[in-house]
């Protein structure tokens, strides 16, 4: 009988053992590489409660540009305060800050704090 390799039963034992591990430590290395997130991947925000802050938000909405129905998107702000938001943009003029949202009667340092994620002013 002409085999290609003559191993005995031992070294077939260590053989068949070294494979195994080998393809065991590769699924571990495939599993490993994508279980990690990247530096440069973007996360979703999730908000479980109202002190949750690990996510970056989403989206954002512009305070000189955004109509009420735009302004209510942004947690903590409802139908009456998007329209005191927008009635004082129209009789106080265009925000120049994020920060003048406080100018609004409804919205304090902690709600400001709160919404600063979500809010922005474009710099005309």
């Amino acid at each position: 009988m002409n085999r290609f390799f003559d191993f005995s039963p031992a070294q077939l034992k260590v053989i068949i053992f070294l494979s195994g591990l080998f393809l065991v430590l590769s699924a571990v290395s495939i599993i490993r590489s994508y279980s990690t997130e990247e530096e440069d991947s973007f996360a979703f925000t999730v908000h479980i409660g109202d002190n949750d802050t690990r996510y970056s938000p989403v989206f954002t909405v512009d305070l000189n540009l955004s109509p009420a129905d735009s302004l209510e998107l942004i947690p903590g702000i409802g139908p009456a305060l998007a329209s005191r938001i927008t009635a004082y943009r129209d009789s106080a003029g265009k925000f120049e800050k994020p920060e003048d949202i406080i100018k609004v009667h409804g919205i304090g340092q902690k709600k400001y704090e709160r919404i600063k994620p979500y809010i922005k002013v474009r710099a005309w």
